[in-house]
């Protein structure tokens, strides 16, 4: 599909979510009428939000030098996932909310691959850029291998500027929707009921890669 009629789709779903037409239904609707590939409507559904949602993200949102000293909660897969996306080429895309998103449908089927490494050298490259006071890592124990990633990313964290404690739970979701601090997630549960929330996939390749993510209209989806 041409990127113009992927923004007309992109427009008609806005048009119908703004007006609380369900969500899923809407999706279907406007994805059969364009023929939308299957990463053409991950992106809508991940990426278009309504105003009242968006906006109310965007007042949470931290700046960089906001995290220096704070606690700093990491929704670990959430972060790695979007990263390695970014270093194997696939497409990242700035959503409503003005978080940093994927193209995928589901995260819960992880696994690593030989760019996992220097996707987690760079994580905590960034992270160590911004200097947090305290950092709390949370992993997805029913992801296969967690166990295995956690006690990584235990060795890895040495090079950290401050103490950091990694976790295995059930859901990250559980314990990061309270945390006290700043919560490094894009996913929309957190979002909504973490006090502030910081775009780690962001800024970290932006700092390292100079990348500028592009709005989810302008999007090349050419290659989805």
């Amino acid at each position: 599909m041409s990127t113009s009629n992927f923004r007309s789709a992109y427009e008609d779903y806005r048009f119908l979510r703004e007006r609380d037409y369900p969500e899923k239904a809407t999706l279907k609707v406007v994805g059969d009428r364009y023929r939308l590939t299957r990463s053409e409507r991950n992106s809508l559904f991940r990426g278009v939000l309504p105003e009242k949602t968006a906006e109310a993200r965007k007042r949470k949102r931290a700046r960089p030098a906001d995290v220096a000293g704070e606690n700093l909660g990491v929704d670990w897969y959430n972060v790695l996932i979007t990263v390695e996306s970014y270093l194997r080429g696939a497409p990242l895309f700035l959503a409503d909310d003005g978080m940093v998103r994927d193209t995928a449908a589901a995260h819960g089927s992880y696994r690593s691959t030989d760019i996992t490494e220097n996707a987690i050298r760079e994580i905590l490259r960034g992270i160590s850029s911004l200097a947090p006071g305290r950092v709390d890592v949370f992993l997805d124990s029913p992801i296969a291998f967690s166990g295995i990633m956690a006690e990584d990313v235990r060795k890895r964290s040495t090079v950290l500027p401050c103490p950091c404690a990694v976790s295995v739970a059930y859901t990250a979701d559980f314990p990061l929707k309270s945390y006290e601090g700043i919560v490094a997630s894009s996913d929309s549960v957190i979002l909504d009921s973490a006090r502030r929330v910081f775009d780690l996939p962001r800024h970290l390749l932006e700092r390292a890669f100079g990348f500028t993510p592009p709005l989810l209209p302008d999007l090349d989806l050419l290659s989805l």
